[in-house]
């Protein structure tokens, strides 16, 4: 006789869900690491920019204009990728709960097939038992 345990494809569902929520947070997690690459590529240019901005060079007042439209351009970027780097924070602490509790449940459900798997080895040993039994009173009976 062979184990068989009840709640089997609830079981493929709960890691199934498993694995989906780690491809999420997976994905997640690589464009805030996207994120935080290119907001320090921002910086760096912000920097050089700001650092090569020399009174010296600039002909007349356009291409001062324009270098400081450039740098204020910039500016706006590295406000805006901060603000995606918070929502895709919030977002990864999100999924990683949600992870958790699928794990859990998932958890839950190995547990309950572990439980179950011990019940039927008792079963199946009392029934040997019984069976030897059986054969042993049978044999000292004749």
């Amino acid at each position: 006789m062979k184990f068989e345990f009840s709640l089997e494809p609830v079981l493929k569902v709960r890691k199934h869900e498993e694995k989906v929520e780690k491809q999420k947070l997976a994905e997640k997690l690589n464009r805030k690491k996207d994120l935080n690459e290119l907001k320090e590529r921002l910086q760096k240019k912000l920097e050089s920019h700001i650092n090569d901005t020399d009174s010296n060079k600039f002909i007349n007042l356009h291409d001062l204009q324009r270098q400081q439209q450039y740098i204020n351009d910039l500016h706006e970027k590295v406000k805006q990728v901060n603000d995606s780097l918070e929502k895709i924070k919030t977002a990864v602490e999100h999924q990683r709960d949600k992870l958790a509790d699928v794990h859990k449940k998932r958890h839950i459900m190995e547990k309950v097939k572990e439980d179950e798997r011990e019940l039927f080895l008792e079963e199946m040993s009392k029934q040997q038992r019984k069976v030897m039994d059986e054969v042993a009173t049978q044999t000292f009976s004749k």
